[in-house]
């Protein structure tokens, strides 16, 4: 459970506001919509209530829309025991370009994996970024400090950074109940829609998905997009670390279970049963979406009683279709065939005594729900993708009285929870038709046991776990942001610094070249040190107090070229060679460069093997470079790699295998940048050291320096260094303030 420390108030921002306004002889009144996520909440206001987590006296702040809600609608007057309101007003005309386009003709199709169905336009676009200002602008209008702020699903994915820019010291959250795409359908996004909706997203704190599959794709989906650091499932932004995971949304199990035998649930019961008491029944569930897989779920049926005919006049299937966006061309186009292809099959099939399929295009309410739920003897729920699926574990949580089977598609994110169900491809009709005569066979022994399991799960991991997990793990996210603020530089730390150079008079600096003075580019050569850099590099050279090196894994011939008219220390390739300023370069290591020969036909294996890798042959060392690979397949290749070159060199005690940013080295000789730093400082006491560096060979100086140095890695992965610094633009700005 979260406590009432980690935050004062929770500030809900979605597409809509949880109710829908109706005008009485009293006012307005506020009816709670249907829905997951609704539903969900609502429970969570009511646990909170009870003291779990919030102050007493705060009630859950909702950011939203309302379609209904009326102009003269008074939200200081409006009166919730649950909620407070902050209607965000969006006009007609913007919203049918945002919701209904951006968000509902490109987005969630894209997101289901049905990019035939996407539509894309720039008008649409803009729309969804205008939208989502005025989102943050209610947002920033309303949040206090100590509020928890959880952001919800796809059509607001871009409020976090917009927040963030806004309230830096925000504690952000950010859930997606859709699927998270493969990167492969993620990228026909336009290049520019894309990044923004990374980007978008990595403004929150923790990015929350329904499974880990969806938390995989968008992490790989970020490599591909921004080429910022991942370890497990941590992002290394620029200014801050952010934790993407899987929190699969639950629901209120004890509600949906109890209800299953009061009186109103049992009287629905008897109706149902009076009319079908001689059939068994399979019951589905669905939104009216071309996700829900809803004409195959028909077909599945069809090929049961055509396979299974001894089941005919003794099951009925009744499929219940909510509505839902009926008056859009395609979604009124699917309902016609749907009913089209329901009545063709009980024209083909029905008695005067029997109906194969009872259909319904209405909502239910909820005792009716529970009923169907709790008497039926399967529960079909096969979507084609779907982000959860709460229905699955509703129809799991009310099977109290008369034990069911649920069968259910495996592009369900509940079927990662829920395998003990039967597990089903949705196109594969007659897979799904042997799952339901499985199902209406199946003993009661093992249906128990399924059941019990399955119960257990849906039981443990409910709504409150699910959001407290959420929270809990926010908070844990913000303490690992704030131990790396330590670390990092700031205004203090920066005068700190400045404090000791200007009080010493023997300085000396370690400044690595790639990633620290340079950013990377798509082949090592292009990467090239521009005037104002250079100037920065010679003035800070030209203070007689001051020794600059510039230490390197790059060639000598290219770093004498970048820095021919400064007055610097050189060393290249790791600390293989060394030049000091107008003097020739040395070599520091004598080495047999025979050894090339056994490593690099393996390493042009592996050139043939990935895609985008080259090799970069030096005088001591041999790189494999992988930057410009897709960073998933170039990762298995490097470990493969890795093993082949650990076998060949294991008994070579002079070898070593050094990992950069996205660079395998080998080298020979038990040389490295810490070794180098320490040789060029013997017999020399300084009273200011510096070193800088960006990945994983820096950490050989950072490691040989004095404690009393001041080591900084560039970037935000973990490090040896003291400090963190968060790109190379405020390095420069560092050490360009040296005087």
């Amino acid at each position: 459970m979260a406590s009432k420390k980690q935050f004062e108030r929770l500030v809900i921002a979605a597409y809509r506001l949880p109710f829908k306004f109706t005008k009485t002889k009293k006012g307005y009144k506020a009816i709670q919509n249907s829905g997951g996520l609704v539903s969900a909440i609502l429970a969570l206001s009511e646990n909170f209530k009870k003291g779990e987590s919030l102050e007493d006296d705060n009630k859950i702040v909702w950011a939203g829309t309302a379609d209904d809600m009326p102009q003269d609608f008074n939200v200081e007057k409006f009166e919730n025991e649950n909620f407070e309101i902050a209607p965000v007003v969006i006009s007609p005309e913007l919203n049918e370009l945002f919701y209904g386009g951006f968000s509902n003709d490109l987005i969630w199709p894209l997101f289901h994996y049905f990019p035939s169905y996407c539509v894309y336009n720039e008008e649409y676009y803009k729309a969804f970024i205008e939208a989502n200002e005025l989102f943050c602008d209610e947002l920033v209008k309303i949040i206090k400090p100590g509020d928890f702020i959880w952001i919800h699903d796809y059509q607001l994915m871009l409020v976090p950074e917009m927040l963030r820019k806004r309230v830096p010291d925000a504690t952000i959250g950010f859930f997606l109940h859709i699927p998270f795409p493969s990167f492969e359908i993620f990228r026909l996004l336009p290049r520019k829609w894309r990044e923004s909706i990374i980007h978008g997203l990595l403004g929150a704190d923790i990015v929350g998905f329904h499974t880990h599959d969806y938390t995989q794709n968008f992490i790989k989906s970020v490599k591909r997009t921004t080429g910022f650091e991942c370890h497990q499932n941590i992002i290394y932004t620029p200014n801050k670390l952010v934790k993407a995971d899987a929190f699969p949304i639950g629901i209120d199990y004890q509600k949906f279970h109890d209800a299953c035998t009061n009186k109103l649930v049992k009287s629905e019961k008897q109706k149902i049963k009076k009319n079908l008491a001689h059939f068994k029944l399979i019951f589905s569930v669905d939104r009216l979406d071309y996700s829900k897989g809803l004409l195959l779920k028909l077909q599945g049926f069809e090929n049961f009683l055509e396979k299974y005919p001894e089941w005919h006049s003794k099951v009925v299937f009744n499929m219940v279709i909510v509505p839902s966006r009926d008056n859009i061309e395609k979604y009124k186009s699917m309902k016609n065939e749907i009913e089209s292809t329901v009545g063709r099959i009980n024209g083909k099939y029905s008695t005067f005594a029997w109906q194969p399929i009872i259909y319904q295009y209405k909502s239910l309410s909820f005792n009716a729900l529970i009923a169907l739920y709790d008497i039926s003897d399967v529960g079909l729920i096969t979507p084609l993708r779907d982000g959860m699926n709460l229905v699955a574990k509703e129809y799991v949580a009310c099977q109290v009285v008369n034990k069911g089977v649920l069968i259910l598609s495996e592009m369900a994110g509940a079927a990662t929870e829920l395998n003990e169900a039967i597990i089903i491809n949705p196109v594969d009709k007659s897979e799904m038709s042997d799952a339901i005569k499985m199902a209406l066979e199946m003993g009661d022994e093992e249906k128990q046991i399924r059941l019990k399991r399955m119960q257990k799960r849906v039981a443990t991991y409910n709504v409150f776990t699910w959001a407290f997990d959420f929270f809990n793990q926010t908070y844990e996210t913000k303490i690992q942001q704030n131990l790396m603020r330590v670390k990092f530089i700031n205004k203090t730390i920066s005068e700190e610094i400045k404090t000791k150079y200007d009080q010493s008079s023997h300085r000396i600096f370690f400044i690595d070249y790639d990633g620290t003075l340079v950013g990377f580019q798509k082949y090592p050569e292009l990467a090239t040190i521009d005037k104002n850099t250079l100037q920065i590099i010679t003035q800070l050279a030209d203070n007689p107090k001051n020794r600059v090196v510039i230490i390197s894994g790059r060639d000598k011939n290219f770093l004498e070229k970048q820095f021919r008219h400064a007055d610097v220390t050189l060393v290249a390739e790791h600390g293989y060679f060394l030049k000091l300023p107008n003097e020739d370069w040395i070599s520091t290591v004598i080495t047999d460069e025979n050894w090339k020969e056994s490593v690099l036909p393996i390493l042009e294996e592996y050139v043939n093997r990935c895609n985008g890798t080259f090799i970069e042959e030096k005088t001591g060392s041999v790189a494999w470079h992988y930057r410009n690979a897709d960073s998933d397949f170039a990762q298995l290749r490097l470990h493969e790699l890795r093993d082949d070159l650990s076998e060949i060199i294991r008994h070579k005690t002079d070898f070593e295998i050094l990992e950069g940013h996205k660079v395998l080295e080998i080298k020979s000789g038990k040389y490295d940048k810490g070794q180098a730093a320490l040789s060029l400082m013997e017999n020399e006491t300084y009273d200011f050291v510096l070193g800088a560096g960006d990945d994983k060979t820096d950490e050989f100086l950072f490691k040989a320096l004095p404690e009393t140095a001041f080591t900084i890695r560039i970037g935000l992965s973990p490090t040896m260094a003291k400090y963190n610094i968060s790109d190379i633009p405020l390095f420069l700005n560092l050490i360009d303030s040296f005087e």
